[in-house]
């Protein structure tokens, strides 16, 4: 099967690579608005490319496309490639406003098409364990989630990440991971959102670099999203060394802490750890038991912390076999009308109640 990644930069160029390890991709084609990178990658990554995006649309041979552009360009592509039949993976955040987002999963669903965004932590086996255990009944219902990451700025001046009208916003662009995993553990919709921000550490940036974001479920959980960019020290790295094991201790943090009603979970990034506790009775007190801890080498945390690669071969797999995503555009617009209701209210500093939020 031939497939076309369209805008491959940095993360383009890790679907690339992971194209080229995936069962049944026989030919991979990409498009980039670059003529520079156009020319990278004819002459050292060897695949066919194309400043061009029409030779790709109008090639009936090529059933899938990966849009891995900056953000504003993910709608606009989308509703091309879908037009010209082709089954579509997008990268998150689906696009820059609401509306857009809407208008993709409209457009995929009228056509009945294939639309996956890439939300590639329900691939990864840090947040997949989790699942585990929440689908096992071991944790009880999921009724308090937190997680706070911490990190150095890494966007760096000059990125389309960092520029309200090519990257939309921090929750978009960064934290709709972060949004989307508590909606998947929980299984229940969200009736509102809080959201603050202090002023910016980062002067360059003309989106939020920090949040304390509370949402509130219909079944009466909470979710909570401790945001900071900057204070983590600033990474140059020594490449003879482990990345995580630089970073750990001087200032970056990325776990959660999801409680159930029978028990709890915790993964940290950073230790490799993914922990379970037990809830249980006694005469003086409920009782808490440190029942599971798991760890795992530093050559997995690829598939632990972003699984982009399963993703890709199952999205392959997925189109190869005439199957459907496995997560519906619609489940995903869920995850987006939440970063845009946490932006709205850190803007307004007014709580914002999801039933007004379309």
């Amino acid at each position: 099967m031939k497939v076309a990644v369209l805008g491959a930069g940095g993360m383009g160029g890790t679907v690339i690579d992971h194209l080229e390890h995936t069962e049944g991709v026989e030919e991979i084609i990409a498009q980039d608005i670059r003529e520079e990178r156009v020319k990278e990658l004819r002459e050292k990554v060897g695949v066919k490319a194309y400043v061009e995006l029409e030779p790709i649309l109008k090639d009936d041979s090529i059933p899938l496309v990966f849009i891995t552009s900056s953000n504003d360009a993910h709608k606009p592509l989308t509703l091309a490639a879908l037009e010209a039949g082709k089954a579509v993976m997008c990268e998150k955040p689906m696009a820059v406003t609401l509306a857009d987002a809407r208008a993709m999963v409209e457009a995929a669903e009228s056509r009945e098409a294939f639309l996956q965004i890439g939300f590639e932590l329900r691939y990864s086996k840090l947040y997949t364990k989790v699942k585990d255990w929440v689908d096992q009944g071991l944790l009880g219902q999921v009724v308090n989630t937190h997680c706070y990451y911490i990190c150095s700025e890494f966007h760096h001046k000059g990125s389309w990440r960092n520029k309200q009208a090519t990257g939309g916003s921090m929750f978009g662009e960064k934290l709709s991971h972060y949004v989307d995993l508590p909606r998947w553990w929980i299984g229940s919709e969200v009736a509102d959102v809080s959201s603050v921000c202090a002023p910016n550490v980062i002067p360059y940036y003309e989106v939020h670099d920090n949040y304390h974001t509370t949402y509130r479920f219909q079944n009466g959980a909470v979710s909570h999203l401790t945001f900071m960019m900057a204070p983590g020290a600033t990474f140059k790295g020594d490449p003879l060394q482990d990345v995580i094991d630089q970073q750990r201790g001087d200032g970056h943090a990325l776990r959660y802490l999801v409680v159930g009603t029978q028990g709890c979970a915790e993964t940290d990034v950073f230790y490799r750890t993914i922990k379970r506790w037990e809830f249980g009775d006694s005469p003086e007190c409920l009782t808490s038991t440190w029942v599971e801890n798991l760890t795992w080498d530093k050559s997995e945390d690829h598939v632990y912390f972003h699984n982009t690669l399963d993703q890709t071969r199952d999205i392959v797999r997925r189109v190869r076999e005439g199957l459907p995503p496995a997560t519906p555009a619609s489940d995903a617009y869920e995850t987006m009308r939440l970063c845009f209701a946490a932006e709205e209210s850190a803007d307004h500093g007014e709580r914002i109640n999801l039933a007004e939020v379309y």
